[in-house]
This record gives C-alpha cells, sequence and structure tokens, in this order.
C-alpha cells in the first residue's frame, strides 16, 4: 500500500517496514486513502471551495500540490470548514518554505526533545497530540525562527493524516522547570499565530500543564495574542486533571518526561526522525 505524502513521493509500507522496524513505523500514515480518494469524497459544497481556491490561486501563483489544497480548506479558520474566503487568506500569508523543512535539516533541533508529536496519545475526542517540553527552549540560545520551523514541520507532519487533517489536533505544553529564562514576547506571540492559523492546521485543544506559580503574569501576556474562540481551547491545568482531557490509559502513551507517562521519550523522538529522513529521501 502507498500513499501521498506532502513532497508527492511515495512510500511503500511494507518495505518501510521491513528496514525500519515497528518504531519509527509508529509515525508512518498507513491505513490512509489517496489524496485523489479524499477529494473524490467531498461533498458538492466541499468540492466547489477545493476547486475555486485551486482556480484562483493558480491565476497569480505558484501551485500548491492537490493535497495542500485540500489541506487549506480542511483548516479554514472560523467555525466552519470550507470556507474558501478564510482558507485563501491562509494560503496568501503561509510561507512556503515549510513545505521545505526536512527532519535532516531540523534533526539537531528535533534531537532537543523541546517539540514532538507522540504516537497513540489522544484527546478524549480523538485528536492526535503533540507535545513541548518548553523548559528546554532558551530564546538566547535558540533563534525563534528555529523554534518555530519545529513546531511548524511537526504540525504539517501530523496532518498528512486525513483524520487529523479534517478534525484537528491537539497540544500538551508540559511547563515543569520552566523559567523565565524560558520565555520571550516574540516567541511567544510567533507560537500563539502559528497555532492560530498561520499554517493549515486546526489546533482543537490546548493543554498547559503544571504552570509556576506565577504563571499569571505570562498568562495575560498570552492572552491578548488569542482569538476570542480559542482561548476556550486553552486549559491551564496540574497534571492531575489530565484525565479530564485525555483518552482512557493514556499514561501509557504519555511520554516519560510528564511525571505520570510511561512512553520513553528518547524513543520517541529517535522514532520519528528515524522514520522521517525514511520518507523524505526514499530510495
Amino acid at each position: 500500500m502507498t500513499i501521498e505524502v506532502t513532497n508527492e513521493t511515495k512510500i511503500d509500507f511494507v518495505t518501510a517496514r521491513k528496514e525500519l522496524g515497528d518504531g519509527p513505523m509508529r509515525f508512518a500514515p498507513t491505513g490512509e486513502r489517496s489524496i485523489a480518494e479524499q477529494i473524490a469524497a467531498l461533498t458538492e459544497a466541499e468540492k466547489k471551495c477545493f476547486d475555486n481556491l485551486k482556480e484562483k490561486w493558480e491565476k497569480t501563483y505558484e501551485p500548491f500540490s492537490d493535497e495542500m489544497y485540500l489541506r487549506f480548506a480542511r483548516c479554514s479558520p472560523g467555525k466552519e470548514k470550507f470556507n474558501e474566503k478564510t482558507a485563501f487568506k491562509v494560503m496568501k500569508s503561509f510561507p512556503r518554505r515549510y513545505l521545505e523543512l526536512n527532519a535532516i535539516d531540523l534533526e539537531k533541533q528535533l534531537a532537543t526533545k523541546t517539540l514532538y508529536p507522540v504516537p497513540g496519545l489522544q484527546t478524549k475526542d480523538g485528536h492526535d497530540l503533540f507535545f513541548m517540553y518548553p523548559a528546554r527552549y532558551f530564546p538566547k540560545e535558540t533563534s525563534t525562527k528555529t523554534i518555530i520551523d519545529n513546531l511548524g514541520y511537526y504540525m504539517e507532519t501530523m496532518v498528512e493524516k486525513e483524520k487529523a487533517c479534517s478534525e484537528g489536533i491537539g497540544f500538551m505544553a508540559y511547563m515543569n522547570n520552566w523559567k523565565m529564562e524560558n520565555f520571550s514576547i516574540n516567541y511567544c506571540y510567533q507560537f500563539m499565530m502559528m497555532l492560530q492559523g498561520r499554517v493549515p492546521v486546526r489546533v482543537r485543544l490546548f493543554l498547559i500543564v503544571n504552570p509556576p506559580g506565577w504563571f499569571d503574569k505570562i498568562w495575560n501576556i498570552m492572552k491578548p495574542m488569542l482569538a476570542a474562540d480559542f482561548r476556550k481551547k486553552v486549559h491551564v491545568i496540574p497534571e492531575a486533571d489530565l484525565p479530564q482531557f485525555l483518552m482512557p490509559g493514556f499514561e501509557s502513551y504519555l511520554p516519560d518526561d510528564a511525571d505520570t507517562g510511561k512512553a520513553p521519550s528518547d524513543e520517541i523522538v529517535a522514532d520519528f526522525i528515524k522514520y522521517r529522513k525514511y520518507a523524505e529521501n526514499p530510495k
């Protein structure tokens, strides 16, 4: 079985599993419908939005892949998906260079385990989650561009899966050991803009877990950066409240960076890098 990925390559998942093993293949979008099949299954109104976006865009700009047109349409900002007006606005501001990001160039940053997707970890509504350990980011040592590229890359890889693209994803910021030296206003602003539509991804849940006692000062800075509807998705909680938001048995999938997590974070990140390098550089 093969599936189209963003860079238009094809992956033979049977061969990939033999070469990589089960660990890295946790990140492969196996069992997915092809992009052509997904487009064919759109409603008449959805297909009209897709066609109009593609036609309008290609009159003036360099074409995207059909996968990206579909992604822009599904992830259009606002209450409703397939909003042609808001989707086109995202297309115009979307940094096309994000489509050129790859695991080889980003490997050093990915390996810091500052940000990473977590296979199997889902919200109670069934949304896949990615995880951040903000205490590993130091604005004076790592540029804002680098961490935002890291974020954009992970979000784009997650929505290669149809469900994540059509229904959205979740995000958990695990705040243990976080200090003011891990924060800057510019970094925070750029991060919040990414979560709110700068890239075609819908974030359905944003958990801020175990923040320090003085986090209210930071929250007062963050709130004006968030649209009113997005603020409703943000929950500042102690770790003990995670069962209210995550699927039963989440501890088995939660990274061991968290006190209650049991999944080896080193293996998660190493497997992700191994899979992405394979997928992005087919033989």
